[in-house]
């Protein structure tokens, strides 16, 4: 009977050790050659996204990159302000997307603090703009 109580200690002894690794941004990310964006290229990023807001006319745009991928499409990445529901700004959020001969199509904008924050990491990385 004494020896019961042992096993579920040793079991727990077990599960310590170093904790998890916090997550890393890929190591195998490409970067992609920056490009300058022509006036109409940038017209296209911002309808992209006006497209998606909730107060499209309100939005404020900044720090937008591009690079441009193999297929020549390109990467963009920026930051875009604007009103909430509320009529409150949101602050900067950062958007990332694709531009082709479509038009641009944002794959990701804003979201909680943590989101954003990968959004930024990954921009930085995907177009060296460390």
């Amino acid at each position: 009977m004494r020896r019961l109580w042992l096993f579920p200690i040793l079991l727990l002894a077990g599960c310590a050790g170093d904790p998890p690794a916090p997550p890393q941004l890929q190591s195998s990310v490409q970067v992609f050659p920056r490009v300058s964006l022509t006036q109409q290229q940038i017209q296209l990023v911002y309808s992209g996204v006006q497209r998606v807001l909730s107060d499209p006319n309100s939005a404020r745009f900044s720090d937008i990159n591009a690079g441009r991928q193999p297929d020549g499409t390109l990467y963009v990445c920026g930051l875009v302000d604007t009103r909430s529901v509320s009529g409150n700004y949101t602050g900067n959020q950062p958007f990332v997307g694709t531009l082709d001969g479509r038009g641009f199509t944002p794959t990701t904008i804003g979201g909680s603090p943590e989101q954003q924050h990968s959004i930024r990491a990954y921009c930085a990385q995907q177009l060296a703009l460390n």
